[in-house]
């Protein structure tokens, strides 16, 4: 199972190579869920981790229904990802009825693949109607991978869900849980055949340049009970 950390800032790409993490999603304003990172922050954390860095691309906060001049900036932050030799991309398109949008799914889909970048549909997933049916969308689609809390707002809750999709799952599209996971119910994601788990680092009542903004207890606690079992 991979681990993922979900960063914001140097001090969490640093923590990530410290700690080998497989993989980072890295964005800006992880008190929004993630917007899009600037290009210097692309820069100065590829400097520190050299591991799979896979780059939210979401211009605002808010809802997942995005209009064309939206579409345009989400295609110009994934050439923008191709151009800074990021491993992936992480984004996800709903329609007005809260489905999978298929056709701007899609058109993002075929510029990232055609630049050799990985795809993720994020947890605009969990705020889909018909979960089932718009997973099997998005496997359709060919994401190579979902971020999802199993339809709530922390995966802990989500998890019965997550075990059906896991269950039923007959793509390669792998899934990583994420929302809210931590060294104190790590246990309950082994062993049910997750592909990754996704949680972020930071103690979010701290600011960055507090030494105590890593949650280290965390990141070990998390790492510790995987590498046991």
């Amino acid at each position: 199972m991979k681990i993922e950390f979900c960063i914001e800032n140097v001090q969490s790409a640093l923590a990530a190579a410290k700690h080998k993490a497989d993989s980072v999603e890295l964005c800006s304003d992880l008190n929004q869920d993630g917007l899009t990172p600037s290009l210097e922050l692309i820069k100065n954390c590829k400097k520190v981790y050299h591991g799979e860095i896979h780059m939210m691309i979401r211009p605002r906060a808010g809802d997942f229904n995005y209009n064309k001049a939206e579409l345009n900036l989400m295609k110009a932050s994934i050439i923008t990802a191709h151009k800074n030799n990021v491993s992936g991309v992480v984004f996800g398109i709903l329609n007005q009825e809260k489905a999978v949008d298929i056709e701007k799914n899609k058109y993002l889909l075929s510029i990232s693949k055609k630049l050799n970048l990985k795809t993720t549909f994020h947890r605009a997933f969990d705020s889909c109607n018909h979960p089932i049916n718009n997973f099997n969308a998005i496997t359709k689609l060919g994401f190579n991978r979902i971020l999802t809390s199993g339809h709530e707002n922390k995966a802990i809750d989500g998890l019965g869900l997550i075990k059906t999709l896991i269950k039923n799952n007959e793509s390669s599209t792998q899934i990583i849980a994420g929302s809210g996971i931590n060294q104190n119910n790590i246990a309950h994601f082994c062993n049910i055949g997750l592909d990754g788990i996704h949680f972020t680092i930071h103690n979010k009542n701290k600011i960055a340049a507090d030494l105590k903004y890593i949650d280290q207890k965390k990141i070990e606690g998390v790492l510790t009970f995987i590498n046991r079992h």
